[in-house]
């Protein structure tokens, strides 16, 4: 375990949580993050926060407001369905005029807890993903995407989105993509993990997430080796009293997946500011 008054002297970064409520950053001060991004809700709490993100000891914040997601498919709880190049221009106006920093969008289902190797419906086609990519570009906004599976993050990162969260069944293949794109990858691997542990699965299906898991370790590890940009996501919907542990337990992820600890620190302090575009006050080499 990392000690916390010496882990959060430096400014650490979450670059993938959910803001619900207006006292939804108290947790996060506590923990001593100081700048996160938030991935949209139905509510967009974060926009009026935003606004004084950074001010008065709140951590920086770059808001999605809500997220995008194709209509019938996953994202109903995350923000406003999307289908059609009208609808998708119309909402990433709106996003802009409303104040949003960044735009979210859903370029896949979720991992399935119920059937092995599944994921659940939804995303965007190809040309759908270039419509939004291009569209938040006009608007000056860069784009992070839900992905999940080797088709879906291929073609996320192909179309030019700035960062993939989340990415489960990455694959080599994939992670080439991101390289090739200079495309960030959020592994967000304690999100799984609680939400199979919420889940009251049987010890078949626990096995089976405890493998994809491992698998998704390794995956980073090469991601890291071939220098895809790395950030620290924790996909906490906050409020959440339980914060400071889950930004801990994600650290320790990356330390399992073979990272050194100064590489875990890099990657939790410059490059999730490099991502946020934010000034970085260092990992402190610590």
């Amino acid at each position: 375990m990392y000690d916390h008054d010496t882990v959060h002297s430096a400014r650490f970064v979450d670059t993938h949580v959910h803001i619900r409520e207006n006292n939804g950053l108290e947790a996060v001060i506590a923990a001593g993050v100081g700048a996160v991004r938030d991935a949209g809700t139905k509510k967009a709490a974060s926009l009026a926060l935003g606004r004084r993100g950074g001010q008065q000891g709140m951590p920086a914040i770059r808001s999605a407001g809500w997220a995008l997601y194709k209509k019938g498919g996953y994202g109903s709880s995350l923000g406003v369905p999307v289908e059609g190049r009208d609808e998708m221009l119309t909402e990433i106006r709106k996003l802009k005029t409303a104040g949003a920093d960044l735009i979210k969008i859903v370029a896949s289902g979720m991992v399935s807890l119920k059937t092995r190797g599944a994921i659940t419906p939804g995303g965007f086609t190809r040309q759908d993903l270039l419509v939004l990519v291009q569209a938040a570009r006009s608007e000056d906004l860069k784009v992070m995407a839900h992905a999940n599976g080797e088709q879906a993050i291929i073609a996320a990162a192909e179309s030019g989105v700035r960062s993939i969260e989340h990415g489960f069944f990455m694959t080599k293949k994939a992670l080439d993509a991101l390289a090739r794109h200079g495309t960030f990858w959020t592994p967000t691997v304690g999100a799984l993990a609680r939400a199979a542990n919420a889940a009251g699965m049987q010890t078949e299906m626990k096995d089976y997430v405890n493998s994809l898991i491992d698998t998704h370790l390794a995956m980073l590890q090469y991601a890291q080796n071939m220098g895809v940009g790395l950030t620290i996501g924790t996909d906490c919907v906050l409020p959440d009293p339980h914060y400071q542990e889950a930004y801990d337990a994600e650290l320790a992820y990356f330390l399992k997946a073979g990272l050194t600890h100064e590489d875990v620190m890099k990657i939790a302090c410059d490059s999730g500011a490099r991502l946020l575009e934010i000034e970085s006050k260092g990992s402190g080499g610590k």
